[in-house]
C-alpha cells in the first residue's frame, strides 16, 4: 500500500571552473515497495524561463540495496542508474534532441530514519563524452 511522503531534494553541481550550481526541490509523493525496491513517485514543476509555460515532470525514485534509479517522464526524459564505483550510460531526451549521459557514481549513502530515509549520491556527470560537473544530491523522504 502506498504511503504519502514529503520529499526534499538538494542538489549541487560543481563545474570545471569551480562554479557551483545549487537546486532544491520540495514535493509530495507516494512511497511503496515493488520487487524488493523502495519506490517513491512524485511530480515536479519546471518552467521555461522566457515563455513562463509550466511543465509537469513525473519522477520515480527506485532504491535497492546497492543501486538507485531515477526515472523522469515529461518534456525531458531520462533513466539514470547509480551503482557505486561504476559508470552507467543513458540518454537524456529533450524537446530539441538527445544527449548521451555518463554517470560515474562515487558513493551512495542510505540512512534509515524512523519516519523515512535519507539518501546521498555523489557522482561525476559527462555529456557527449565531456566532463560537465561533480554532483552531490541529498534526498530526504519522510512520512
Amino acid at each position: 500500500m502506498a504511503q504519502e511522503v514529503k520529499l526534499r531534494i538538494c542538489g549541487m553541481q560543481i563545474q570545471g571552473g569551480g562554479e557551483e550550481d545549487k537546486v532544491e526541490v520540495v514535493s509530495v509523493g507516494k512511497m511503496y515497495e515493488e520487487d524488493g525496491a523502495v519506490c517513491v513517485s512524485y511530480e515536479e514543476m519546471t518552467d521555461e524561463n522566457e515563455t513562463g509555460i509550466v511543465h509537469v515532470v513525473r519522477n520515480l525514485l527506485k532504491v535497492q540495496d546497492n543501486q538507485v534509479e531515477v526515472i523522469k517522464r515529461g518534456t525531458s526524459e531520462s533513466h539514470m542508474v547509480f551503482v557505486p564505483e561504476q559508470a552507467t550510460y543513458t540518454y537524456y531526451s529533450t524537446p530539441i534532441g538527445e544527449l548521451e549521459v555518463s554517470i560515474f557514481t562515487k558513493q551512495i549513502e542510505r540512512e534509515q530514519m524512523s519516519n523515512g530515509f535519507r539518501l546521498v549520491l555523489q557522482y561525476d556527470l559527462e555529456m557527449n563524452q565531456t566532463m560537465i560537473s561533480q554532483c552531490n544530491v541529498d534526498i530526504t523522504v519522510e512520512q
